[in-house]
């Protein structure tokens, strides 16, 4: 099932994609427009099956993410480009 999560002020939202092995973690992280395109994609830090988003939330204008390989992603909301990866082990 695909989660997701309002952005606030907006009909977009940010739509979480579950990985395949039906942990709960999220493989992708994109942001649909309000007629369901997509306007970014952003893989975990590593980009590879190890790798997975662990949680994911909107925090003002930006998608802050924290990945299995312990990492926190902060992205521009509006683009999808990454602003910082701040290792948090």
């Amino acid at each position: 099932m695909v989660s997701t999560i309002e952005i606030p002020g907006s009909k977009d939202i940010v739509e979480l994609v579950p990985t395949s092995d039906g942990l709960g973690y999220i493989a992708s992280v994109i942001r649909r427009r309000h007629d369901g395109s997509a306007a970014w994609t952003a893989l975990p830090p590593r980009n590879d099956i190890d790798d997975a988003w662990t949680a994911v939330r909107v925090d003002g204008q930006q998608v802050v993410a924290n990945s299995w390989s312990c990492f926190e992603v902060r992205l521009d909301l509006n683009t999808g480009l990454e602003i910082t990866r701040t290792f948090t082990k």
